[in-house]
């Protein structure tokens, strides 16, 4: 993943990252988005736009063409860009989360090409051919099948080839194929086939059986040969075969007869002498031997002498004579012929020609071109190959890719049957293949679980459409995020009989930006809590005022004045109330400082109270005379709410939340990574729910939250170790399930004493002391502010906006002091004391505003914070001119 930031989109990235970048890293860190992937700038710079616009992108399996390896190379990208906001609630730059899926997409190119080529060669073979699964059902049959016997479409498949077989063979058929997909043993067998034509034809099925690397027997690739016609001639040659002897011996009109016979078969048939002298050859082998040597044997040509002049040919035919010659009697194929002319290859058989005394007196061959059938079987093989090929492809494909991939068997009825699930689907969802192979999808999960997987499955089969969605499964505790893709396959009906299957685990992305926007929606809030603060202060200022003087002034009898100080009271806490919210609101850089544990914690009690709830009883056990620890006291404080409501969430039905604190110098353990010291112990226990170890585990991660989406940021326990951290403290958890846990946020001993401050003495500013330009967009603020300042002794000139003040003091008016609130439409009041202090460098100016901290405003410039009181507004003034008395 990366950030990209700012408007030049500075370039940030992780480790996993880096290996995308090949050689680019490290010098892209840091580097701007354009200038790192200039060469695919013109492919993404639209996506990264949306993204800056505030539009997140998503892209699946997206082609670019990248140099990172000092070569352009063809890569896929799958990922997406999100915008990321700043503090000020516009783009400030954006977040990419990526995954390269370009061995993927390259596995899948070629799974896909291996098996189009098998069945574009199977399809265009003259040869029937056909493909069983282990366990004998025949999944395929070539289009030359289906012309050949007539078949519809798909009617071969499972075992419905047995109904194109003759009725009296198809028993003996059948026994003999299921005997060898029984031991896996190669299959051939003779049986008659009906033509399309309804007549019945001899045919040759055989098959070798199929292997995986692993030895798995994957079934049988074989194919059938129509061998009605040289049955025929094997019969009537067999028939003249017994009686050859004997009629070569009896006379010679059998002999004639015999010759008759041989002359009007196509098989070649050959005679040779103990001298290699043709004693008889028919027309068919003569033309065969021109056809493939050039030259036209006779009876009584020696061979030898014949292809004297090509001694390759005499040698090659001498040998394979001898044997039958010596009296052997054998089958044997081979592939002959002058290879300036043509090779082809026969099926030969020899046998001996004995007179009727049984003497060998010769030797003859029967011979028949089988090369088509070779070529064939060559080209099976080949097909045979690339199907092992695509089946090795698809497997690596299936076996190692890091999606759960599954395929779903659509039956008749409606029902989904798993078939096959992949080892990554296996350890995402948890289901094992034995438990699940050949099961209905109702079988194995609750209606509820079930029940939209199979709306999406049958949306697939009624639109037969690719589809893909998100979907939220999960068989633990915990719901599980997919990004699924449905594939529909096709029978021969063009009817969805399959579904494959890729999902692909996006849980943590959802999270993530779940958890993105919950830290959006916290700091929108912070900035919604600022407003609403900085208003309530202007509402309070004139309360406050008005207060102040009423009882400044004594007015009324015993009981008005009980009212008023009530009044005062609720007032002042509204005013810290205010602050607190101010505190949360803030962005500031830690201010380590020495603080007061007891103070602050006892000073926290009743807001822990008041946000606990009525149903939980709040326990403060922290001893008075604690030393002094190191600590921000806001963000301190921040701490101990956020495990205060840590704490109230673990007690759902109510409970006992205990804050205590501990002077720690060595007798108890330390927490993994913390120096020994001197230490003060902040512990926050709860009687809840508590955590188990994995949970235990991960409880500090960013983000991370057993809250559900929604309902927590997963921020809390994060921010608290942070602060440790910077603090060099440290935080340790302790919890059990049912038992609740025990948070301790360590800090370190100070000898240091916080800044006192006691009640402030008010100015003493008598006289008139001159005229006071008053400047506030708010009516009744200026109402009481001018009432203080005239009791202080000034006359006051009153302005709603800075532009107007500013155009008093340019007009010649003689004004002494300015008091200007900061926040107003138009001109702001640093804007207007920037500009008195051009012209006026010496006017007092007091810039007075509802926010504790005001960015943009110089820490030179006095402020003052709303609401206030006369004594304060006073000592504010003094302090402007402490020349004054």
């Amino acid at each position: 993943m990366f950030v990209a930031w700012g408007d030049e989109l500075g370039f940030v990235y992780n480790s996993p990252y880096a290996e995308i970048l090949g050689s680019k890293h490290p010098q892209a860190l840091g580097g701007r988005l354009k200038d790192v992937w200039e060469e695919i700038w013109p492919d993404i710079s639209p996506l990264v736009t949306a993204a800056m616009n505030g539009r997140a992108t998503f892209s699946e399996n997206l082609p670019l063409t990248m140099n990172r390896k000092g070569f352009p190379e063809q890569t896929w990208f799958t990922f997406s860009y999100s915008p990321v906001y700043g503090e000020d609630g516009r783009v400030a730059g954006m977040f990419c989360a990526v995954a390269e899926t370009t061995g993927q997409v390259l596995a899948e190119v070629a799974l896909s090409e291996s098996e189009t080529r098998f069945r574009s060669l199977a399809d265009s073979s003259p040869v029937m051919m056909w493909v069983t699964t282990p366990t004998g059902h025949c999944s395929y049959l070539n289009r030359r099948w289906y012309e050949f016997t007539g078949q519809a479409p798909g009617a071969g498949e499972g075992y419905g080839w047995l109904d194109a077989v003759h009725p009296d063979d198809r028993d003996a058929a059948g026994r003999a194929f299921v005997a060898s997909n029984a031991e896996h043993s190669d299959y051939q067998v003779e049986f008659r086939i009906r033509r399309a034509d309804g007549v019945y034809r001899w045919a040759i099925d055989a098959a070798a059986a199929r292997f995986s690397e692993s030895g798995e027997f994957l079934g049988y690739v074989g194919s059938l040969l129509d061998i009605d016609d040289r049955r025929e001639m094997e019969r009537a040659l067999r028939e003249a075969n017994e009686s050859l002897e004997a009629r070569v011996s009896a006379a010679i009109s059998e002999r004639q007869l015999l010759a008759q016979l041989v002359e009007g078969t196509d098989a070649f048939v050959q005679v040779v002498g103990p001298d290699f002298r043709w004693l008889a050859i028919n027309r068919a082998a003569v033309d065969e031997v021109e056809r493939i040597y050039g030259v036209r044997p006779r009876v009584g040509d020696s061979f030898l002498e014949l292809f004297k002049h090509q001694l390759h040919l005499v040698e090659e035919v001498r040998g394979i004579w001898s044997r039958a010659l010596a009296g052997e009697a054998f089958t044997e194929v081979g592939e002959f012929g002058d290879p300036a002319r043509e090779r082809r290859v026969y099926e030969m058989k020899f046998d001996v020609l004995r007179n009727a005394e049984g003497i060998q007196i010769a030797a003859y061959q029967f011979v028949t071109d089988v090369t088509d059938r070779v070529r064939e079987q060559e080209r099976l093989a080949e097909a045979e190959q690339a199907r092992r090929e695509s089946d090795e492809l698809y497997r690596t494909y299936f076996e190692n890719s890091p999606e759960a991939l599954f395929v779903i068997g659509v039956e008749p009825n409606g029902e989904f049957v798993i078939e096959e699930v992949n080892p990554a689907h296996e350890a995402e969802v948890g289901l094992k293949l034995a438990d699940i192979r050949g099961r209905r999808l109702s079988e194995i999960l609750p209606d509820t679980l079930a029940a939209p997987i199979k709306a999406s499955y049958q949306h697939v089969v009624r639109t037969g459409a690719l589809y893909q969605y998100r979907e939220q499964l999960g068989l633990g505790p915990e719901p599980v995020h997919w990004d699924t893709c449905l594939v529909p396959m096709y029978d021969d009906k063009g009817r969805v009989f399959r579904i494959i299957g890729s999902s692909r685990n996006v849980t943590r992305q959802v999270m993530t930006e779940e958890a993105l926007r919950q830290s959006q929606k916290m700091d929108a809030m912070g900035h919604l809590t600022g407003g609403v603060a900085h208003d309530f202060n202007n509402l309070l200022t004139p309360i406050v005022g008005a207060l102040d003087l009423l009882q400044r002034k004594g007015l009324g009898g015993e009981r008005e004045q009980r009212l008023i100080d009530g009044a005062v009271q609720s007032a002042d806490r509204a005013k810290v109330l205010v602050q607190r919210l101010l505190a949360f609101a803030r962005r500031q850089p830690l201010q380590s400082v020495a603080v007061d544990v007891p103070g602050i914690v006892s000073g926290m009690a009743d807001l822990v109270s008041s946000t606990a709830g009525p149903q939980i009883r709040v326990v403060v056990d922290v001893p008075p005379d604690l030393p002094f620890a190191r600590a921000d006291p806001n963000q301190l404080e921040m701490a101990l709410l956020n495990l205060a409501v840590n704490a109230r969430d673990a007690m759902p039905d109510g409970g006992t939340l205990r804050i205590s604190a501990a002077i720690e110098e060595g007798s108890s353990p330390l927490p993994a990574d913390l120096q020994p010291g001197r230490y003060i112990k902040i512990s926050v226990a709860d009687s809840g729910v508590g955590m188990d170890e994995d949970t235990l585990a991960r409880a500090v991660e960013p983000f991370f939250s057993t809250k559900g989406v929604g309902k927590g940021t997963g921020l809390g326990l994060s921010m608290v170790h942070g602060l440790a951290s910077q603090l060099g403290g440290a935080i340790a958890i302790r919890s059990q399930p049912g038992l609740g846990t025990n948070v301790e946020l360590w800090l370190r001993q100070t000898d240091e004493s916080p800044e006192r401050h006691g009640p402030p003495q008010p100015a003493q500013l008598t006289g008139r002391l001159g005229t006071a330009l008053l400047v506030d967009d708010e009516e009744l603020v200026r109402l009481s502010t001018a009432d203080m300042l005239e009791d202080l002794g000034y006359r006051t000139l009153e302005a709603a906006s800075g532009e107007a003040a500013f155009g008093l003091l340019t007009s010649g008016v003689e004004i002494d002091l300015v008091v200007t609130d900061h926040l107003m439409p138009g001109m702001t009041g640093s804007d207007l004391a920037r500009k008195i202090r051009e012209i006026r460098p010496g006017l007092p100016v007091l810039l007075v505003s509802g926010y504790a901290e005001v960015e943009g405003v110089a820490p030179d410039l006095p402020r003052l914070v709303k609401p206030f009181k006369k004594h304060e507004l006073a000592t504010s003034i003094a302090a402007l001119s402490p020349d004054k008395p």
